[in-house]
């Protein structure tokens, strides 16, 4: 598995847990804040997923909500990240 897989199956699988729906892996730009699927407290959880599962770690300062918005914007931001 390439790490670009890694993080896409990382991310689906976390967003799935976190905000309790498969909508998730079926629908990977579906708006999770405007469709109430993520809080504060979620993006905390899928933070420390990311750090702990993908070695990879986000400062509060670097999610920016609009491009946090959709499960396929977090994972290319993280891809984008990893260059």
């Amino acid at each position: 598995m390439s790490y670009q897989s890694g993080i896409r199956t990382t991310i689906l699988s976390a967003l799935s847990d976190i905000c309790g729906t498969d909508q998730i892996e079926s629908n990977p730009n579906l708006d999770l804040f405007a469709n109430n699927l993520l809080d504060s407290f979620g993006l905390v959880e899928l933070m420390l997923t990311i750090h702990e599962q993908l070695n990879i770690d986000i400062a509060p300062t670097e999610v920016d909500r609009e491009m946090w918005s959709t499960p396929e914007r977090i994972i290319q931001y993280l891809e984008g990240k990893m260059k």
